[in-house]
């Protein structure tokens, strides 16, 4: 009997302490799961963090439009950084008869920028250009061979405007300026230029900074012309 009684008991120890063993096994084995989630988790948060950051930076496309006097006109794509020396490299670089006097080469670019490089005399006095946004480039300036001798010729010899009506110098076309006094087509062209490049005249007097224009052809015109 007592035999019997410690076979018993040491049976039933071995089976509580296995029971216990499968027990810690199956708990070790549920914490690994949950940590195992835990990390997979986290490593989709941090995959996913930089793609939104990325989107959400990504650049936005900028054009600039380079006219004038550089080897390759046209059409260059920029970023927010670049100045106008960067978008004149853009386009080949300046040619030879290139006015860079008259240019802002430190000016900040902008989208739908345009910018126009004069020619060497083809705008007087020093006037740095950088066009703005969808602002219209200057026209090409023609030449004209006729110095104020001859401007006081041509204004001697023009048909006058009409009686008593003044032409505005910002407002008028080409066909109403060539009204005036002494202005034929080349004259007109100039003063289309001169006006695209610096934009309205602040004074009537300001006429005399076109090229072509003058003290003698001023004085024949102020009568006739306004701003």
């Amino acid at each position: 009997m007592v035999l019997v009684g410690l076979v018993v008991a040491l049976s039933f120890g071995h089976f509580s302490s296995g029971a216990d063993h499968a027990a810690q096994i199956a708990e070790s084995s549920s914490s690994a799961q949950v940590e195992s989630t835990d990390s997979q988790e986290a490593v989709s948060e941090s995959t996913a963090q930089p793609t939104a950051a990325q989107s959400s930076a990504s650049p936005q496309q900028m054009y600039v439009d380079v006219k004038g006097a550089v080897k390759n006109p046209g059409v260059y794509q920029i970023n927010g950084n670049m100045r106008v020396v960067d978008a004149i490299e853009l386009a080949g670089g300046l040619t030879r008869s290139a006015d860079k006097k008259q240019i802002n080469l430190a000016q900040k670019l902008t989208d739908q920028q345009v910018i126009y490089i004069p020619l060497r005399g083809e705008i007087k006095g020093n006037r740095a250009i950088a066009a703005a946004p969808n602002q219209s480039p200057q026209a090409p300036a023609t030449a004209d061979s006729g110095t104020e001798s001859g401007a006081a010729t041509d204004a001697a010899t023009g048909q006058s405007a009409g009686q008593g009506a003044q032409i505005n110098l910002n407002t008028a076309d080409k066909s109403k300026l060539q009204e005036l006094n002494g202005i034929g087509d080349k004259k007109a062209d100039q003063v289309i230029a001169y006006r695209q490049a610096h934009g309205q005249f602040k004074s009537i007097e300001e006429l005399k900074d076109v090229p072509g224009f003058g003290d003698k052809t001023f004085n024949n015109l102020k009568s006739s012309i306004c701003v």
